[in-house]
């Protein structure tokens, strides 16, 4: 009789613990993160095919946010920064030809459902440029891109399990008077569905009606046992 007084103790953690649960996805953070001007950003590196410096890789270093290309650039805020390539942010990359600086952040989904992962958020360049995700275009910046906003929502395709890339592609137009590089990066959401330990079969968040289906069933055991004992 004991035995099945708890047995809907039982069935409830049964059903309720393969259910796969939202988590945040670790390793996507703002350019600049937590940084003060002139900090290198070990999340965000860079290569840079063209111009005068082709070949040339590195960290992100965050702007000083009070000479040129400010005030041009949006505004640092202690949400996120603009990064550039080194120390010196009036470094002219692009006085001949244009320069493609590529930005990169990688983020691991092990343990995560991949079909349930989610991604918003906005970005900016100086000058224009092209979000990719493991290799496939998300966003697009076209023309000075420095002067606002433009958003990523809702990235919800092309993951991966295991090591996944961000690659921020900008395009550092050619002009050798007056020219500057940079990128900015916020992320509003990053979540996925954690696969549950004890059950490698991801299950799906029930419906209220299965909820519904749950209570009936723990409510008739509840009464069998009742009765039994």
């Amino acid at each position: 009789m004991k035995l099945l007084a708890i047995t809907p103790i039982a069935l409830a953690a049964t059903l309720l613990g393969g259910v796969a649960v939202a988590d945040t996805i670790g390793g996507l953070v703002n350019t600049g993160s937590g940084l003060s001007a002139g900090d290198t950003d070990k999340n965000y590196t860079y290569t840079v095919s063209g111009g005068d410096y082709s070949g040339l890789t590195g960290y992100g270093v965050v702007s000083t946010g009070s000479t040129d290309p400010f005030p041009h650039w949006i505004a640092n805020t202690e949400s996120s920064s603009w990064l550039i390539l080194g120390g010196d942010q009036q470094t002219n990359y692009s006085s001949a030809t244009d320069s493609v600086v590529t930005w990169s952040l990688n983020f691991d989904l092990t343990g995560y459902d991949v079909s349930t992962a989610s991604i918003t958020g906005r970005w900016a360049s100086d000058n224009s440029g092209v979000l990719l995700l493991n290799g496939q275009a998300i966003s697009t910046i076209e023309g000075n891109g420095y002067t606002g906003w433009t958003n990523f929502s809702s990235i919800a395709s092309y993951f991966t399990s295991g090591v996944n890339t961000l690659s921020f592609v900008v395009t550092d137009d050619a002009n050798s008077v007056y020219n500057y590089t940079g990128v900015r990066v916020e992320f509003a959401s990053a979540i996925a569905n954690a696969v549950p330990r004890n059950n490698p079969t991801i299950s799906p968040v029930p419906e209220p009606q299965t909820y519904a289906m749950m209570i009936a069933g723990l409510a008739a055991l509840g009464f069998l046992a009742r009765r039994r004992s």
